[in-house]
């Protein structure tokens, strides 16, 4: 047992300390970080084009979450002022400083800027993707999309372009690296709050907001 052990022993010092010198380990890590490996990726991450477009919104349904595609930027209060409506929400949004929303001509919403409220009845984020293989919505924290707008509030909107929708969790990561963000926080979405905790009956609404619905920008 000592001689196994010994021998085990040896070998671990040996890798430990010069079988590999520090400057051919430091480039060896530098380009595993520029070129990450990837592996095996599941069938349901792997859609392309407009099959990636349809599985994230049936996904999407499956969670309880809603969606409607608008074919561009400028039209967006259009269709929020429906949504508001249909919900019989007042016609006000809680937003962050994010620039996609900055000159937008709201019409008859009141926009106001800055965290989520608790009072809040509606906010509107901007996910940086979306995840067909989940109908998740990633978004980054910041001032522009602050943290508290994903989770305050009765009914979270979320705008997401098209093109920024990606198979699954491994083409995500490697776009978000190419992205180059860091931010302090990443929330990754699926379907609004909801919990079997009480009586194993599912409540909606349970640790945030009570709907989640996302624009689609075609654009």
């Amino acid at each position: 047992m000592n001689s196994a052990r010994d021998r085990i022993l040896a070998r671990v010092r040996s890798a430990a300390t010069g079988a590999h010198p520090s400057a051919d380990r430091d480039a060896q890590a530098a380009s595993r970080l520029a070129r990450p490996p990837s592996g095996p990726a599941p069938h349901q991450a792997s859609s392309h084009g407009s099959a990636r477009v349809t599985r994230f919104m049936n996904k999407l349904a499956s969670v309880d979450g809603t969606l409607s595609r608008v074919p561009d930027l400028a039209s967006l209060p259009g269709s929020l002022a429906h949504e508001l409506r249909n919900r019989n929400l007042p016609a006000a949004i809680r937003t962050g400083t994010d620039p996609m929303f900055r000159d937008l001509d709201w019409g008859a919403i009141e926009p106001s800027v800055g965290p989520g409220r608790m009072e809040e009845p509606a906010t509107l984020s901007r996910a940086e993707f979306g995840l067909a293989e989940l109908g998740t919505l990633v978004l980054a924290s910041g001032p522009d999309n602050p943290v508290t707008l994903t989770f305050l509030g009765e009914t979270h909107f979320v705008v997401l372009r098209e093109a920024d929708i990606r198979a699954g969790f491994e083409d995500f990561w490697a776009s978000w690296r190419e992205r180059g963000l860091d931010p302090r926080t990443i929330n990754m979405v699926t379907g609004p709050s909801r919990s079997a905790d009480i009586g194993q009956t599912l409540q909606l609404g349970a640790h945030g907001p009570v709907a989640l619905h996302v624009f689609l920008l075609e654009d």
